[in-house]
């Protein structure tokens, strides 16, 4: 019955997330950060100044940012705790876009990723809002695949 529950959650929001060593952290609302961009260094010639070149420089990613209504599965903050510890545990990973029928459509897979924020819930009696926590991972790039 959950798995059936957990199907038509991610068929609801159109993606899966998967993290290596993880099971029961698949499901999330909302995944940011799937950016990159290549540093532009301006170089200016000598004696030349109406002009100058502009050349490739280092590659930045940005931070991945899972955000999900909070649960009982103590995984995520398990690995946060392990990494704050000392023992730094870089994962594997993906994100798979889905179809209306729940099939894979794109996918961005992401490598040596490891937390470097955790954002608990914030707790408001007057309002229905769902307890969201977040996670923020660092990595070493993504490549998109299909």
């Amino acid at each position: 019955m959950l798995k059936n529950l957990l199907d038509r959650f991610n068929q609801r929001y159109r993606f899966q997330v998967k993290i290596d060593g993880l099971e029961g952290v698949t499901n999330f609302r909302a995944v940011e950060g799937l950016d990159v961009q290549l540093e532009v260094v301006e170089l200016y010639e000598g004696g030349e100044n109406s002009r100058h070149h502009k050349l490739v420089g280092g590659t930045r990613y940005t931070n991945l940012v899972f955000r999900r209504g909070t649960t009982d599965s103590l995984e995520l903050f398990t690995w946060v705790k392990e990494t704050i510890q000392g023992t730094i545990t870089r994962r594997n990973g993906s994100i798979v876009a889905l179809d209306q029928k729940g099939d894979p459509v794109s996918r961005w897979e992401f490598k040596n990723a490891w937390p470097c924020r955790y954002e608990g819930p914030d707790f408001a009696a007057a309002t229905d809002e769902l307890a969201i926590e977040a996670i923020e991972l660092a990595h070493d790039g993504f490549e998109m695949k299909k």
